[in-house]
């Protein structure tokens, strides 16, 4: 049982709400804090949900990421405490790091990744998942960059890391696969979430294509920063 103060669990907690980046260390960290704290999960959900409206569009997807990693936790563990809760809120949530302006658009990419992942482990019934995939209907992901010009080098380039950091994650937490699955658990799992070619997987190969290109914008723009203040 949690004794520690009420008050004071959320006043460490928004303190790491408010110091949350794109790191997946501190991300991981945030999530953990929540997770042992699970009594709490609604106060702490709130104080999430409060979050979403104060920052910056594009500082949003931070705080889904803090989400995923809470709703991939729970899956592993075979918990469902945090995971009931989200459900409740989740579609609200995406809408508020999705909204329609070019900070929104920026996100849709992630989201869709999320989303997908969501899908993937089965984490939400299909009436939820189908919301969510309603708000993504018809997004364009990605932008044209302009929003970056105005970066500093530092900025630029911790953000390339930070998602070089967030796609090697992913990428782990995709390989992972349950000790007690079958020789062929993989390949049934890829048979029943895998669907025909369509609109959506063309849209997902094209955010995917302008996210290369942004990334290699943005190394090119820290180069150029580089060598002006050189």
């Amino acid at each position: 049982m949690d004794d520690t103060d009420p008050f004071e669990i959320r006043m460490v907690f928004g303190n790491q709400l408010d110091n949350l980046s794109g790191s997946q260390l501190k991300i991981e960290h945030t999530a953990k804090f929540a997770i042992k704290h699970a009594s709490m999960a609604d106060s702490l959900l709130e104080f999430i949900i409060e979050k979403l409206e104060k920052p910056q569009v594009p500082l949003r997807i931070n705080l889904l990421f803090l989400i995923d990693a809470i709703l991939q936790s729970d899956n592993r563990k075979g918990e469902t405490e945090w995971t009931d809760l989200i459900k409740k809120e989740v579609v609200n949530m995406v809408k508020a790091v999705i909204p329609e302006s070019s900070g929104g658009d920026a996100n849709v990419p992630h989201v869709r990744k999320m989303v997908s992942g969501w899908k993937r482990k089965k984490i939400f019934d299909a009436q939820t998942i189908g919301a969510v995939d309603f708000l993504l209907a018809n997004r364009v992901g990605g932008n044209s960059g302009n929003s970056d010009t105005g970066m500093k080098q530092q900025e630029i380039l911790k953000r390339i890391e930070e998602d070089r950091e967030r796609h090697k994650r992913n990428k782990e937490d995709f390989w992972i696969r349950p000790a007690d699955e079958g020789s062929e658990g993989e390949l049934d799992a890829y048979w029943e979430t895998t669907s025909d070619l369509n609109d959506a997987d063309w849209q997902e190969i094209t955010e995917e294509n302008e996210e290369y290109r942004r990334e290699r914008q943005l190394i090119e723009m820290a180069r150029d920063l580089a060598l002006s203040q050189s």
